[in-house]
């Protein structure tokens, strides 16, 4: 979420500004007289202010947007992506604050669920936002947030203020929980329509491990990869994408089968290489032997001379899920695989 809106949306500060300027300095006045901490206060306002503005500042025309909600991702996927991490120092702040400034960590920790999941209905609701409700972020928030409130809490204990944790307060926040929780509740039920999440995610260590791996053995010692990302394709339905120099490719987690291979940036040969058409088509075989072994139907494959990516040799074999296109280049050097 957040990092999607810094990119490109050169009036999200301006927007920031004009938010959090008059309610940092309301904040401020009213913590005067009230006799609540100021800092805490005016910097709680201005961290609303923040959030806000991250997550409701138009970012797109709109106009044809579903009234949806995306779930389904799991919580290690979802925590592990980049823009993920970013809400959760976005929501951390707030519940640290707020514990800071009122001293009811049970109040503040329902404030913070409550308001991860307005923002998140809100954004699925009016077109115009160009927004998108995600339980993936949804989850985020809540964590940070919560975090926020933990940590709050152990700086008053080291500075040895109040922390109201009394049953009246347990009940105030039980009831708030239900006054906020109910209409969006009623808005995702009844409005917002559920979706399987998908997208992409960091990778884990087992994760680049295996991409590192795999990527030796398929260009050689030394091959280098530049980036693991984990895509989420829908329920039980994971794969790597892995991006080298000049190549990549893609496989299935966790059983790491072997799903395409793209050579598409690799220069064109200028001169022909010693393969030949035989040598070529062995090479296509003993490639799918070692990594496609089971998944290609017994036959010939139709072999086209300049039909690969850069004009390399094609040969496309039949198999149960679609026909598999494998290019060899002028050097034996299979650069491309895919499946229909």
């Amino acid at each position: 979420m957040i990092s999607a809106i810094l990119n490109g949306n050169a009036g999200l500060i301006p927007a920031f500004l004009v938010l959090a300027l008059p309610l940092g300095a309301w904040a401020w006045a009213l913590a005067a007289r009230r006799g609540l901490p100021r800092w805490s206060i005016a910097l709680l306002a201005v961290t609303l202010a923040g959030e806000l503005t991250a997550t409701l500042y138009p970012t797109g025309l709109g106009g044809t947007q579903d009234l949806s909600c995306a779930w389904g991702a799991t919580l290690g996927f979802t925590l592990n992506g980049e823009p993920v991490r970013l809400n959760l120092l976005m929501y951390a702040p707030i519940g640290l604050l707020a514990v800071l400034a009122f001293g009811r960590p049970a109040v503040v920790a329902v404030g913070v669920l409550a308001l991860t999941g307005v923002t998140e209905t809100v954004q699925g609701l009016p077109p115009f936002l160009g927004r998108a409700c995600d339980g993936g972020d949804l989850a985020a928030n809540a964590l940070g947030g919560l975090a926020g409130v933990v940590l709050g809490c152990a700086v008053r204990l080291v500075q040895r203020r109040r922390i109201r944790l009394g049953g009246r307060e347990l009940a105030f926040g039980s009831a708030m929980a239900v006054a906020l929780g109910a209409p969006v509740l009623t808005l995702q039920c009844m409005v917002l329509e559920p979706t399987v999440a998908t997208g992409m995610s960091g990778a884990t260590g087992p994760q680049r491990e295996l991409a590192s791996r795999d990527a030796e053995v398929l260009f050689g010692p030394g091959a280098r990869v530049v980036a693991v990302q984990h895509e989420l394709l829908g329920p039980g339905t994971n794969r790597l994408v892995v991006t080298l120099e000049r190549q990549g490719f893609v496989l299935d987690w966790p059983s790491g089968l072997l799903r395409a291979v793209d050579g598409g940036f690799l220069p064109a040969e200028t001169e022909s290489g010693p393969a030949t058409d035989q040598q070529a088509r062995e090479a296509a075989d003993r490639f799918l032997a070692q990594w496609a072994a089971g998944r290609v139907a017994p036959g010939e494959p139709k072999f086209d001379p300049h039909g690969g990516v850069g004009g390399r040799r094609r040969f496309t074999y039949p198999a149960p899920g679609g026909p598999v296109h494998v290019d060899v280049d002028r050097t034996n050097r299979v650069v491309e695989f895919q499946q229909d």
